[in-house]
């Protein structure tokens, strides 16, 4: 196909009839064969390409000689190789078009191919995304005040990594005492002091004992805190998404700044 390709000041533009280039008003004439390896490019996708890494001919020195020789017999050009993988999955990832993609999934030593995709975050606000404040969601008619209302009598329990008391989702700011209901307590333990619990994380509790026996007492888990302090960060930010409080200038290193907060703001907390 004979292709027209044309330079100017507003940009790039072609349409069908024969390869020129115009530059500065000036024209020279082009095979169609570049205009056509110009829409190679753009028909390229990043793959993930999983190996058989144990059937490596030992005439490779190493894993990226031989995944570099898979793609040399597919392309000629020689940025196609992108990454490559040796530690827990082993493979790479290349610039490759369909065709390429589905001569390496014939391939014997090849796993699988895996085009690259984009996966776009549902939501960072969770009451809208389960439409609790639509016309016929839970929430519908109710004003915050009456939902704040609402959740100052919970107490969620959280069995999970512990809790980092010093975080500001449960700062204790405008809840109420604590419930004379409630009987659970904040105990002591390796960096954890019971001082550290307040109106809003009411309680908190480690269960190692059941732990520490069924590993015989095995020195590596002394790399864990067997105290309510969470050092995996886990059971804080779940108890956070159930019942954190309002925390203003929030962000994911820098981005999408603004005021995060849990589903139940007024609710307690106790963490396991």
């Amino acid at each position: 196909m004979a292709v027209e390709w044309r330079q100017s000041i507003g940009g790039f533009g072609w349409c069908e009839r024969r390869s020129r280039l115009e530059v500065d008003g000036g024209t020279e004439e082009y095979p169609s064969r570049a205009i056509d390896d110009i829409s190679a490019v753009t028909a390229k996708q990043t793959y993930i390409v999983h190996m058989k890494h144990k059937q490596k001919p030992s005439s490779y020195a190493t894993h990226h000689d031989w995944y570099s020789a898979h793609l040399q017999s597919l392309t000629s050009t020689s940025d196609s190789l992108l990454y490559t993988y040796t530690t827990a999955y082993h493979g790479f990832a290349a610039s490759l078009d369909p065709d390429q993609a589905k001569s390496l999934r014939q391939s014997a030593s090849v796993v699988g191919v895996y085009e690259e995709s984009v996966y776009t975050l549902h939501t960072t606000r969770t009451p809208e995304f389960l439409g609790l404040d639509t016309e016929l969601g839970l929430w519908a008619g109710h004003s915050p005040q009456e939902l704040n209302q609402a959740s100052q009598d919970v107490i969620i329990g959280v069995l999970d990594t512990g809790v980092w008391p010093e975080s500001k989702s449960f700062d204790d700011l405008g809840i109420l005492d604590v419930p004379a209901r409630w009987k659970g307590q904040c105990e002591s333990g390796i960096d954890f002091k019971p001082s550290l619990c307040n109106k809003k994380l009411i309680g908190a509790r480690s269960f190692s004992k059941g732990y520490r026996m069924a590993s015989g007492n095995d020195p590596r888990i002394t790399t864990e805190n067997l105290s309510p302090r969470d050092e995996d960060g886990h059971g804080t930010h779940t108890a956070s998404t159930a019942a954190g409080s309002h925390v203003a200038n929030a962000s994911l290193l820098g981005y999408a700044s603004g005021i995060a907060r849990g589903m139940a703001t007024r609710a307690r907390v106790s963490n396991l």
